[in-house]
């Protein structure tokens, strides 16, 4: 199994990002997650879709990678069923997050 490696440039990171991101409805907890992939594991899109990953979005967001998640494919992905959230040792509302990065890309010019 290989696994390509990206480079992460520091000078592009937002460290703002999950600030602004905790001040939405639902994103209060961000901070809090520790990637235990609980909600990765009970996500029926993962099932399908092997690319779509919240635990590596939650990961983006705390490291300030604007660009790369609010032009991501994947924020459009997530069906809001709440498994995730519902399931989240942290109470981490990944659900509520999703709809407000989607508001934030279109906001920003990254909707697709």
């Amino acid at each position: 199994m290989s696994t390509t490696a990206k480079t992460i440039a520091i000078d592009k990171l937002d460290p703002r990002f999950k600030a602004e991101v905790a001040l939405k409805p639902g994103g209060a907890n961000i901070r809090k997650c520790y990637a235990c992939g609980t909600c990765t594991a009970g996500c029926p899109v993962f099932q399908v879709e092997s690319g779509y990953n919240p635990r590596k979005l939650i990961r983006m967001i705390l490291l300030g990678m604007r660009k790369d998640v609010l032009s991501s494919k994947s924020i459009w992905l997530c069906q809001r069923c709440a498994v995730c959230s519902a399931n989240c040792p942290q109470d981490v509302d990944f659900s509520n997050i999703m709809m407000a990065l989607r508001d934030m890309a279109v906001a920003e010019g990254f909707a697709p």
